[in-house]
């Protein structure tokens, strides 16, 4: 009867680890960023590089802080910036991570990888998207509402309170909010300025604007009297990894 209680014991015990595995990794922290796990009711510890994140985790920002977020079965990112609170979910199905983000409050730059068993879920206090690939900003605050920003891909966002859909549309912002019509209009500048000063602030900087700056930085550091020409080459290989030549010539 020992043997059997003692076999039934390790059977759980293994079964726990397998079920319990993480789904994501912290790969940048900033200032007070905070997470804790999904039996806590308060966050206080330091979301640290490299700390695992399990189904139901939370993190939280303050001012000035920022964590980066990892799925380990594709690499899709969430990037958590000041001031923000999400739950990060995932359950395993044959190594793949179905994967869900639930938002409380603040600003997320998403980036999702080609999903195949399923659609990615975003959730707010009003709002739902889905998508298997897209990459998308959203601002959330419980006054005003929602503020999904489309980068690239194809998303669809659902305001389940009006039973209203809308797709995510290129240089537009789509406005949800509780009780509302869905508004959809062009991002305007000054937005899209601030949430590139949320990525310098962080040191997010894509890379192809670094080149940019860079070039534009040369090109200013030039006496009056030289013109400068730029011509940028990209090249791709086999495996289809693209690199890029960049020829800065003057006259």
């Amino acid at each position: 009867m020992r043997i059997q209680i003692l076999f039934i014991f390790i059977y759980l015990f293994f079964s726990s680890l397998s079920a319990d595995e993480p789904i994501a990794l912290v790969t940048k922290s900033r200032g007070n960023a905070k997470y804790k796990i999904s039996s806590e009711s308060k966050f206080h510890t330091n979301a640290e590089v490299n700390t695992p994140i399990f189904d139901g985790n939370g993190i939280k920002t303050k001012a000035k802080s920022f964590a980066k977020i990892v799925y380990l079965d594709d690499r899709s990112t969430v990037s958590v910036f000041p001031q923000t609170e999400i739950i990060i979910h995932g359950t395993i199905d044959n190594r793949m991570i179905n994967k869900q983000v639930k938002v409380t409050v603040g600003i997320l730059k998403v980036m999702v990888f080609s999903q195949i068993s399923s659609k990615f879920k975003l959730t707010t206090p009003y709002s739902e998207l889905t998508c298997h690939e897209c990459e998308f900003w959203i601002i959330s605050d419980k006054k005003i509402g929602d503020r999904f920003i489309k980068i690239s891909g194809n998303g669809l966002v659902i305001n389940s309170s009006m039973s209203e859909t809308m797709k995510l549309v290129h240089d537009s912002t789509i406005i949800s909010m509780k009780d509302t019509e869905m508004e959809i209009y062009q991002t305007p500048i000054n937005e899209s300025k601030y949430l590139e000063l949320l990525i310098l602030d962080a040191d997010e900087m894509p890379e192809i604007l670094v080149d940019k700056l860079a070039i534009k930085s040369k090109i200013e550091d030039q006496t009056p009297e030289i013109t400068s020409n730029v011509v940028e080459i990209r090249l791709k290989n086999a495996l289809n990894i693209e690199r890029k030549i960049i020829l800065i010539y003057t006259e």
